[in-house]
């Protein structure tokens, strides 16, 4: 694989691991649970795709589980989507080594 696949995937991947980590780590003030998706809140291109993702999560959430665990479980699927890009990351770095 080509060094720069591997600097490309770091960048992309990386950077919405870590926006996803700001949005599940982030202190929310009372009464702010509504705007889970200040991060997202662009209206073009792969970053609307994002901001959509996490109000459906926010959507889920809301439906399915009491108001007290709302925060709780948005928390845990941004954090678990974090490692979950951050894994993609090691990924490509660990293909660019071995086939190298």
């Amino acid at each position: 694989m080509e060094l720069w696949i591997s600097w490309l995937g770091t960048v992309l991947f990386g950077y919405f691991a870590f926006t996803s980590l700001y949005a599940g780590l982030k202190h929310y003030e009372k009464g702010e649970e509504k705007e889970f998706d200040d991060v997202f809140s662009y209206d073009y291109g792969i970053l609307a795709f994002m901001g959509l993702f996490f109000e459906f999560i926010l959507w889920v959430s809301e439906k399915i589980f009491p108001q007290r665990f709302q925060l709780i479980v948005f928390r845990i699927v941004a954090i678990s989507i974090s490692f979950l890009m951050l894994g993609v990351v090691y990924l490509f770095w660990y293909l660019y080594f071995n086939f190298n």
